[in-house]
């Protein structure tokens, strides 16, 4: 993932948190993960999301956005 898609994908998330100052990021080996949001992402929000390259990672490739899921972006 390049920098830009990846801090793209962060700006999209940061409006749906409530807090900002929170613990809403994790991180393992190669794989960063954005914990579930406070409210849903716009329709709009996934498509970018899903066009930046980032995923849901407890989803199949088919299976439609789950907003009680969180996002995730290989490094």
């Amino acid at each position: 993932m390049t920098l830009n898609n990846f801090i793209e994908g962060l700006k999209t998330l940061q409006p749906y948190y409530k807090d900002g100052d929170d613990y809403h990021i994790g991180a393992e080996h190669d794989q960063f993960y954005a914990y579930e949001t406070d409210s849903p992402l716009t329709p709009e929000d996934v498509k970018k999301m899903l066009d930046l390259g980032w995923f849901q990672p407890d989803q199949d490739e088919d299976a439609a956005y789950d907003p009680e899921e969180g996002w995730s972006a290989f490094t």
